[in-house]
């Protein structure tokens, strides 16, 4: 079955703010951006591009389903306009999160993007764990994400400063 990830329910269209912040409050609840309450943002956005964005809402809003019927891993939102595309994930934990981030969430729903859309008509193509308890992340995972860009033709970042140049 098809999935359609440009649906207009899990759409904010045309975000214009030069910085604003992307939030996540779980319990069923999709993530949505905001200007505002910076004390709840996960990730911070800095568009440098000059040009709208969208955002889509992913998990808890798009269905994505494994061949038995269960739902699959979905990472939590997409930033996209013409030129860019940035899968996100955001998580607000302790330990042990890049993992289950990267290779669940993020990998799964590039893989589900990928066999329904095309990556190709983005020049820029990113993916971003975020973590509000480690919004820069001090540890080098080079090898990780030189694996994860040769795999996807996508760049991984693990912070939670996303900028869009």
């Amino acid at each position: 079955m098809a999935i359609d990830f440009f649906i207009s329910r899990c759409m904010i269209q045309n975000i214009t703010a030069i910085h604003f912040g992307l939030c996540d409050p779980g319990k069923g609840q999709k993530a949505y951006p905001t200007p505002a309450d910076e004390d709840t943002w996960i990730a911070t956005v800095d568009n440098k591009s000059g040009a709208a964005l969208n955002f889509i809402a992913v998990d808890n809003c798009i269905e994505i389903r494994r061949p038995d019927g269960n739902m699959d891993n979905r990472c939590d939102a997409i930033l996209t306009n013409d030129r860019h595309i940035v899968f996100i994930e955001l998580k607000d934990q302790d330990k042990d999160w890049i993992n289950h981030a990267v290779d669940d969430q993020l990998q799964t729903t590039i893989d589900h993007f990928k066999a329904n859309h095309t990556l190709d008509s983005y020049a820029k193509r990113d993916a971003y764990a975020c973590n509000r308890r480690h919004p820069y992340f001090k540890h080098s995972l080079m090898e990780r994400m030189t694996e994860f860009k040769n795999k996807n033709d996508v760049r991984l970042h693990i912070d939670a400063h996303i900028v869009i140049k």
